[in-house]
């Protein structure tokens, strides 16, 4: 570290403030993959169930 010429004391950095992102990987007892891939699997199934209430009209 440099010292500041002026009064002899060594030149204090200043550090952004550090984010800490945690993610969870678990809802309650099962794996976040699950979790998504069960409303994946919903939204397609409501999805392809209104395409065929629409073409059946």
């Amino acid at each position: 570290m440099s010292k500041d010429s002026n009064t002899g004391q060594r030149a204090t950095r200043q550090h952004p403030p550090t984010k800490i992102i945690v993610e969870r990987h678990y809802v309650g007892t099962e794996k976040m993959e699950t979790v998504f891939k069960r409303i994946a699997e919903e939204q397609i199934t409501k999805k392809v169930k209104e395409i065929a209430e629409n073409s059946g009209n």
